[in-house]
């Protein structure tokens, strides 16, 4: 398997973990997604959001060596993208990040901070998941019209 492969799927899995786990903290609405046990949804969402963040900083090495390298078997940037949704994945990571470190490790001093940096974290996860299902979407060719037969002169 291609170490692009995997770093994908890895960040789809762990993606999914967070996803869940912070909708299950978003309130009593959702907290059904895991049984309402807030202190193991925390837990949890922490967790994974240290692998996530281990693993933004292994595909920025990876693309910056793929670079430097000038590698050009593969185009640049496969997990993160220049452009387009790969660009969105990029600037959305960054932000998920930024705005958890807030959360983290302000929560019990700057609460002003904290509660914009989780009014936007709350924001960006409904975008981003809804991104997420656009891309999958769009991955399953599902958004691609049939092509016209030519027509024969008759």
């Amino acid at each position: 398997m291609k170490f692009d492969f995997i770093l994908h799927w890895l960040w789809a899995l762990v993606f999914s973990i967070l996803a869940l786990s912070g909708i299950a903290m978003a309130g009593a609405k959702y907290g059904w997604v895991m049984q309402y046990d807030i202190a193991m949804a925390d837990m949890v969402h922490r967790l994974a959001a240290v692998v996530y963040i281990l693993l933004t900083v292994i595909v920025i090495v990876y693309e910056i060596v793929r670079i430097l390298k000038r590698d050009t078997t593969k185009k640049p940037w496969l997990v993160f993208g220049p452009s387009g949704y790969g660009l969105f994945t990029f600037i959305t990571t960054l932000i998920f990040i930024i705005t958890g470190a807030i959360i983290w490790l302000m929560m019990d001093t700057q609460k002003p901070a904290t509660a914009l940096a989780m009014w936007i974290h709350d924001k960006l996860t409904y975008i981003a998941v809804a991104s997420v299902i656009w891309h999958i979407y769009v991955k399953t060719h599902a958004l691609r019209w049939p092509k016209k037969r030519a027509q024969k002169p008759n």
